[in-house]
């Protein structure tokens, strides 16, 4: 079993976003907004940053308290769309309880909507679009090709927290040659095991600590694990680590899988915005 850490396929797409952004000329921006003050945003916004700073991205953060009135970040973010200087925006998730979260990400505009979860930009992707595959599901399709092998023709599952998340996730998996499908049903739905028994290539992304065994999977299975959940004071994933590491094939770590990649595709998708 080889175990997929993030760290080597992060640094190799900020070294190729480091070469591209110094034999541009061009200096991107990156805007990011964070409203309240949850720890682990704030922790995330850090890693961004410093990782930006490391590959020549300008950075600029607007800070909000809890209180703020949603006009005011609409404000906010109009300003960044105007700006000519400013190449990507992100609105840091999640959002506090009773913000307007899908107005106030339809309000970036989509030439700068960098997370790629805008509508426009979800309707891009779906329709079948492959650059504007979202920086999350893109991570966790580099994390796969990190492994060297190739699926086409394979079955992929996505264990999903929404419907969106299911759709955009199955899609790209299907770009990269997969017969792939999503479910968000409960893992004892009998239809979900038998897909599941089936699945060369395993995406969880649901949040869930430690639900996913291995007696559930398919023998020499690549399971990528996108979930975060804190049990007994640490930070776990969807996956049982110590049963699904005895059937899997490859297995990403949580922490240390999907997250560094993810900061990594997220800034080379702002330096492509701006040397496009």
């Amino acid at each position: 079993m080889e175990l997929l850490y993030g760290k080597p396929v992060a640094e190799r797409i900020l070294t190729d976003t480091k070469k591209r952004i110094g034999e541009s000329g061009i200096v991107p921006g990156l805007s990011v907004i964070l409203v309240g003050d949850d720890a682990p945003s704030h922790l995330y916004v850090g890693l961004k940053e410093k990782a930006a700073a490391e590959i020549g991205v300008r950075f600029e953060k607007f800070l909000f308290p809890e209180t703020v009135d949603a006009q005011e970040v609409f404000r906010c973010i109009e300003e960044q769309n105007a700006r000519p200087d400013v190449h990507g925006i992100i609105v840091q998730l999640p959002l506090p309880i009773g913000f307007p979260t899908d107005e106030i990400i339809a309000r970036i505009d989509p030439k700068k909507d960098t997370d790629g979860f805008h509508h426009a930009t979800v309707r891009r992707f779906l329709g079948g679009d492959a650059s504007a595959c979202p920086v999350f599901p893109r991570a966790i399709i580099e994390l796969l090709r990190s492994t060297g092998r190739t699926f086409h023709g394979m079955k992929g599952i996505v264990l999903a927290h929404s419907e969106i998340f299911g759709k955009i996730m199955s899609q790209a998996l299907s770009f990269e040659g997969l017969d792939a499908d999503y479910s968000l049903a409960d893992l004892g739905n009998s239809a979900l095991a038998e897909a599941l028994k089936e699945a060369s290539v395993v995406v969880t992304v649901r949040g869930f600590a430690q639900s996913v065994s291995g007696d559930m999977l398919h023998k020499d299975v690549a399971v990528i694990d996108g979930g975060i959940s804190i049990s007994a004071g640490h930070v776990v994933g969807d996956i049982d680590f110590e049963s699904v590491r005895k059937v899997a094939s490859y297995l990403s770590p949580v922490p240390g899988g999907v997250g560094p990649v993810t900061v990594a595709t997220l800034l080379a998708r702002v330096a492509e915005a701006a040397v496009a």
